[in-house]
């Protein structure tokens, strides 16, 4: 009779399956049901179902799951000596383990069921003769979700503020923690970092810098801390170890990790007793030297702190700060102070006060001091936050960010050109010019904008800020002038919530095309062995250029592609002052691309899970291949009929200085594929060339 039933309903669910399949196959698009995806065909789904992004979402749905039935558990408090294989021997006791995080200061891992983990809980443990914390796993994305409801909901009590002055009053008041209880906070971090290494380092000193020496800290921000006296040397990643296991060891601190490829390496913690997050570094004292020079300017008037504050959650608000080709807040504390340098407030430069020798303090050659002279501004006493804030928008709307820097270091306007010729440069930067003399490596000026440090001076910034953010900057800073001089109802709330009109239009363009150079580098030794003129070798690299770029088109995105016949064109660079106008002929390469499989999303993940036994590739053209048949045998039961991306590129040769300016224009893509492939290819295109030349230059 059993039997009997369970084949009725084998049949029953075959004929269901088979009745949804050819409904799927009908139906125009499909649906992915736990990433609410909308696919234009079968294949395209099963291309979804191989690819990371739907697998991270299962795993994230069924750990929530796990969470919510309480299965899982959070462990700290044992030695850090004790090793994985020790600690889960001992918890697999109670129950079959099906998921573990584990790390030298904690452990997570989730039962099959409640009941082992209940288990756990009613119990108290000892391990390595330490008493251990137990409590039920959380998921953090549940308090981040908080915070932002919370943050919502404290904009909008905003509208109801109408004065600006009580506006600004009630953003420090939800944004800032009381100085009164966090200064103590951050002084015992300080405190306990210094007690945990100064046994072994004696002469280590603890030095915070960022925002909460500046006084623009927000509610939970890091500690940023910079310690002298630990290391010995240029390699600061052995001593950042050695650090993380006394810190470890202290049991002061949690949650203990090092990040060696950082391009400053740095240990991030969690301090146990106040909870605040530690970012460590052996190597920016610079930063230090920053900080008190933007909290020397922020005490020069009440007001500007407050004008700062409301900068910063402004532009944070409408993703102008933040990582991805956005503005840093650092570089936006130094657009003000460049701002407040010239009329009428007239704020001294940082070459003011770096006049007294006394005050001179040597960091990487850089001179990191200045004289916190007294400095009174009867114009600024006079103005309200208001006018302030409008002027500054008014400043950066008009400002010729293609022609100057903007440079805190003089506080007046310099030319970027000025930077490409360092000998033109006046006696005031002789540190710069022999560092550039030394190094070969001038400040970054040929970028949509470019912010000087005020110490370092062959530091731009704003590097990696695109043209297209700082247009929608520039958009933000119109609308926020108008805000301010119509001087009506909430101006705060307004500047949070509305949004310039053709900022849309902005992203729109960005969508459907992108445009990224190459700069040709010196030392391309594979180039000036056959070619000894400068036109000559110009002509090689670019070559060079275009037939790798095929190479990555074709046989690692796998691409169909088409060349375009080429026309010459005239493109005007820009002149140099006394200068006619210069235009340069150039032969741009262009084609025409398409593709039904996306085989760039997914290839570092592959790159980690590359087959047992294999050989090591060598070379970057060898190793990105071999990533792409890697693809090609997880889609191979993937049969598209459509093409998902179908684009134009145009490689253009410019000599003046030599580069190669890659521009991307969408023809058709379904959905954001053409977004996710620029997005991809502006960063890995250049990344690999460099390794290719480096490769070239080493066969020689």
């Amino acid at each position: 009779m059993y039997r009997a039933v369970k084949r009725k309903r084998d049949e029953d669910m075959e004929q269901s399956n088979n009745k949804i399949e050819g409904e799927s196959k009908k139906a125009k698009h499909l649906i992915c049901d736990q990433c609410k995806v909308e696919l234009p065909n079968e294949a395209s789904m099963r291309q979804h179902l191989l690819g990371q992004k739907h697998k991270k979402l299962i795993d994230a749905e069924e750990d929530r799951k796990r969470v919510e039935r309480k299965c899982g558990l959070f462990i700290r408090g044992f030695s850090p000596n004790v090793d994985k294989d020790t600690i889960l021997s001992y918890f697999s006791k109670f129950g079959k383990v099906v998921w573990v995080h584990f790390d030298h200061s904690f452990l997570l891992l989730d039962y099959d069921d409640p009941t082992p983990a209940s288990n756990v809980i009613n119990r108290t443990h000892y391990l390595g003769g330490q008493r251990l914390m137990v409590k039920y796993r959380q998921l953090r994305r549940q308090v981040t979700a908080q915070k932002k409801e919370e943050s919502n909901d404290f904009v909008e009590r905003l509208k109801d503020v109408p004065n600006f002055e009580d506006q600004l009053e009630m953003l420090g008041q939800n944004l800032q923690p009381a100085s009164q209880q966090q200064f103590p906070k951050y002084n015992k971090v300080c405190k306990d970092l210094y007690n945990a290494l100064c046994h072994t380092f004696p002469y280590c000193r603890i030095h915070p810098f960022g925002s909460t020496i500046t006084g623009l800290e927000f509610n939970n921000s890091d500690v940023d801390v910079f310690i002298s006296g630990v290391k010995w040397g240029n390699n600061d990643v052995p001593y950042l170890y050695r650090a993380k296991s006394l810190l470890l060891n202290s049991h002061l601190f949690a949650n203990v990790i090092v990040i060696p490829q950082a391009k400053i390496p740095i240990l991030k913690c969690v301090h146990v007793e106040t909870g605040i997050n530690c970012d460590i570094n052996l190597k920016n004292m610079l930063g230090v030297c920053n900080s008190r020079l933007i909290n020397y300017y922020m005490n020069l008037d009440p007001k500007l702190r407050k004008i700062m504050i409301a900068l910063k959650f402004w532009a944070k608000t409408h993703k102008i700060t933040g990582q991805n080709h956005l503005f840093t807040n650092y570089s936006l504390n130094l657009m003000l102070i460049f701002f407040l340098q010239h009329n009428p407030f007239r704020f001294p430069s940082i070459l003011k006060l770096q006049e007294n020798p006394q005050f001179f303090n040597n960091q990487d050659g850089w001179n990191g001091g200045f004289q916190p002279i007294m400095f009174t501004c009867s114009e600024l006493h006079c103005t309200s936050v208001s006018k302030l804030l409008e002027m500054f928008f008014s400043f950066y709307v008009e400002y010729e960010y293609g022609i100057n820097v903007i440079c805190p270091y003089l506080g007046v306007f310099v030319k970027k050109q000025t930077f490409k010729e360092p000998n033109s440069l006046p006696n005031t930067f002789n540190t710069y010019k022999q560092y550039v003399a030394a190094t070969n490596l001038p400040l970054k000026v040929e970028t949509a904008i470019c912010v000087q440090d005020p110490f370092e001076h062959s530091r731009n910034t704003t590097p990696i800020v695109s043209t297209a953010t700082l247009e929608t900057f520039v958009s933000f800073c119109r609308l926020g002038k108008k805000f301010c001089q119509e001087n009506e109802g909430p101006i705060l709330y307004k500047l949070l919530t509305e949004v310039p009109e053709n900022v849309t239009a902005l992203t729109v363009v960005k969508s459907q095309s992108s445009q990224f150079s190459i700069p040709m580098r010196p030392g391309m030794k594979y180039i000036e062995e056959k070619h000894k003129s400068g036109p000559e070798r110009h002509k090689a690299w670019f070559e060079s250029m275009v037939k790798f770029t095929k190479i990555v088109l074709k046989d690692f995105l796998r691409l169909e592609m088409t060349e375009i016949t080429n026309t010459a064109s005239k493109t005007k660079h820009k002149k140099a002052d006394g200068q006619s106008d210069v235009y340069a002929e150039t032969t741009p390469v262009c084609f025409k691309c398409r593709g039904k499989l996306n085989l760039w999303q997914a290839r570092k993940s592959t790159a980690k899970n590359k087959p047992e036994g294999e050989e090591p590739k060598k070379g970057v053209i060898e190793k990105e291949i071999a990533i792409t048949e890697q693809l090609c045998v997880l889609y191979k039961d993937v049969y598209p009929d459509d093409d998902i991306i179908n684009f134009e590129i145009n490689l253009e040769h410019f000599t003046d200085p030599p580069k190669v300016t890659i521009d991307v224009k969408k023809v058709a893509a379904y959905k954001n594929s053409f977004k996710s492939f620029v997005t991809f290819f502006s960063v890995k295109l250049p990344a690999w060339f460099k390794v290719f030349e480096q490769e070239q230059n080493e066969c020689l």
